[in-house]
């Protein structure tokens, strides 16, 4: 009779040879003869385990790790058998048990960081993950997996530096990049599309990966990029409704308008529910209304569509009924600087200065705002006192809001300050001797120490400044003597003397509705008795080239180095004739009389329905009587030029 472990010895033969009917057999007999023999529960459980009955397994395993709990090999084949049973909380507990049984086993620790990390113990999935790394510190993957829960848990700067190594170890680890890539991303890290690129190429057909290097490129300024990425994300998976979203909003960036819509219009196929993909199509159809309706029919506290539509019933100028939605817009969401900013817009157009000069401080936390916060340590002058202080008073935006806003500089100064100026290179001839203003710097060279600073457009506010309480006292800018006699003299002659400027800066947005162009002054070009002068720098300027131009007409541009020459000029004429840019400010902030030129929804300093300014006392207005209508504008122009003109003669 064959002894007990003879019986063991057969039985394993069986079982290993693949006759598992026989051995369980054998395995029955032995523990029918000793109940408690461990090695036969065991095997016997290992032997049920493959069969697929995993409870009777986990019965046999357990009574086995409970007789000899010191052996590793039990416990760890029993957590593997958790592991398949769905338990890995369970998993973790015995492979925790093995692994303190054998310290130095990268074989326990790493599948005891799955199984915890499974069990959602990330403390514990981390621990032996990083165990593993110092076990057997060649190996790539448990710091791949390290990274990848680090990032999970939002501890990025560490997720980086582990996947970094990771990668280092094994260049060719595709998912290494990904998480790799999408943490660097995270962090706003510049090398992050390099990352995702590198994962991209290593995982042709991960269709996530191609998403998230197009997300990388698009928040890099990528547009074209991004895009070429997120086809390649949709060719993988055509119904990839994030894909498609974003995909139309890089092609919305780059122009592509018709590739925008149809891209938004099967995203729409596919989710006609989707609130975001109606108020994305909104933003490919200027002026119509039915998407942000569709949008906010789908979430009526969708804030960007509230926004939106409050914009464009602002541009409509339905004031009343956007301010009603920006403030709900506001409501929702309080502390949202693009929704605060969007209101200040539509109050300062309909004339509430007060509310929308609070409003108008948000602008710095728009992400697209053109002017980025300096980031000064002084504190924001807000109106305080601040007799015998230094103030530091700063350019923002464009050149208009600087020529506008600067008038409040010696406004400050006679409150008892001493007043520094920093602006654009271009203006400092211009603003060098405004009353009360101690000296100009230009932008990047070092200033003096100073206690205050404030940014030349939240002087109104710091004034409290009202419609009646506009300081309007022209000229508040005066031309340079020597240069003003300079073009009196060599403008002088008959005929009233025009300056014209047709076009602003093309890289603001809005300028291709405010700006009508030189086809469009024709019938101003036409009246008789007038001598003009091209006064348009920049990108407008080429128009010149694509136009024959009557003989009245002079192009100045080659002699205007800085808006102090631009000034010299307007001194020695009778009037400027202007679309809204900076030439426009600078002829009402000299006092010269200033036609300007607007489109129907017009730029908030302009206000509604009026024909003056209360910023700029010599300023006629003439309006859009539609949108998009620069004839009407100019023929209106024209024939006020040509009662002009008769009533000098």
């Amino acid at each position: 009779m064959a002894t007990l472990d003879e019986a063991l010895a057969i039985a394993l033969d069986l079982h290993t040879a693949g006759r598992t009917e026989e051995a369980e057999t054998l395995y029955g007999r032995i523990l029918d003869a000793v109940p408690d023999e461990p090695n036969a529960l065991h095997l016997y459980g290992l032997l049920c385990a493959q069969g697929g009955r995993l409870e009777q397994a986990a019965e046999l395993l357990g009574r086995a790790v409970a007789l000899r709990p010191g052996l590793p090999e039990y416990r760890a084949n029993l957590a593997m058998l958790h592991q398949a049973r769905g338990d890995p909380a369970a998993a973790a507990e015995e492979y925790r048990a093995a692994l303190c049984l054998c310290p130095d086993s990268a074989a326990l620790a790493f599948p005891l960081a799955g199984a915890a990390r499974q069990a959602g113990q990330g403390g514990l999935a981390l621990a032996a993950y990083r165990r593993t790394t110092l076990i057997q510190p060649d190996l790539a993957e448990p710091m791949v997996q390290a990274g990848i829960l680090l990032r999970y848990e939002g501890r990025t700067v560490e997720a980086v530096s582990v996947l970094r190594r990771a990668v280092r170890l094994r260049p060719d680890h595709g998912e290494a990049w990904h998480h790799l890539g999408v943490a660097l991303q995270r962090l706003k890290d510049p090398t992050a599309p390099t990352a995702l690129a590198h994962a991209a190429t290593l995982l042709p057909e991960d269709a996530t990966v191609r998403l998230n290097l197009g997300r990388a490129r698009y928040e890099a300024g990528r547009w074209d990029d991004a895009a070429a990425a997120l086809r390649s994300a949709l060719a993988l998976t055509p119904a990839n409704d994030s894909a498609l979203e974003l995909l139309a909003a890089a092609r919305h960036r780059t122009g592509g308008e018709g590739e925008t819509v149809t891209v938004l219009r099967r995203l729409l196929r596919l989710r006609p529910d989707a609130a975001n993909g109606w108020h994305a199509l909104s933003l490919s159809e200027p002026g119509a209304l039915g998407s942000l309706h569709r949008a906010l029919a789908l979430q009526p506290e969708h804030r960007n569509a509230l926004s939106g539509l409050a914009n464009r019933l602002r541009d409509r100028r339905e004031i009343a009924a956007s301010l009603r939605l920006h403030d709900r817009a506001v409501r929702l969401q309080p502390s949202s600087a693009e929704a605060r900013w969007n209101r200040s817009l539509a109050r300062l157009l309909a004339g509430d200065l007060t509310g929308g000069w609070e409003d108008y401080e948000a602008r710095w936390g728009v992400a697209d705002f053109p002017t980025k916060p300096r980031g000064l340590p002084q504190p924001l002058w807000s109106g305080e006192d601040i007799a015998g202080r230094t103030i530091l008073l700063h350019e923002e935006q464009g050149r208009g809001d600087a020529i506008q806003f600067v008038r409040y500089a010696p406004l400050v100064a006679a409150r008892g300050a001493r007043v520094l100026l920093e602006v654009g290179a271009d203006l400092l001839p211009l603003f060098r001797g405004l009353p009360g203003v101690e000296r100009v710097f230009a932008r990047g060279e070092p200033l003096p120490a100073f206690d205050w600073q404030c940014p030349l457009l939240s002087l109104p506010r710091a004034f409290a400044t009202r419609l009646e309480t506009i300081p309007a006292a022209v000229p508040y800018l005066t031309a340079d003597p020597a240069r003003a006699a300079a073009w009196r003299e060599r403008l002088a002659g008959d005929g009233l003397k025009v300056g014209l400027v047709w076009a602003g800066n093309p890289q603001f947005a809005g300028d291709r509705e405010r700006s009508p162009g030189l086809a469009a002054l024709a019938p101003l070009l036409a009246v008789p008795g007038c001598r003009f002068f091209g006064l348009q720098l920049g990108p407008g300027h080429d128009e010149l080239a694509r136009r024959p131009m009557p003989l009245s007409f002079i192009d100045l541009e080659p002699e205007i180095r800085d808006f102090a020459d631009t000034a010299a000029i307007m001194a020695s004429l009778d009037l400027v004739l202007s679309s809204c840019t900076a030439p426009a400010h600078l002829a009402g902030a000299l006092g010269v009389p200033l036609w300007l030129l607007l489109s129907h929804a017009p730029d908030w300093r302009w206000l509604l329905d009026r024909a003056d300014s209360p910023w700029y006392p010599t300023a006629r207005l003439f309006r859009q009587p539609r949108p998009g209508d620069w004839a009407a504008v100019a023929e209106e122009a024209a024939a006020a030029l040509a009662e002009r003109v008769a009533a000098r003669s």
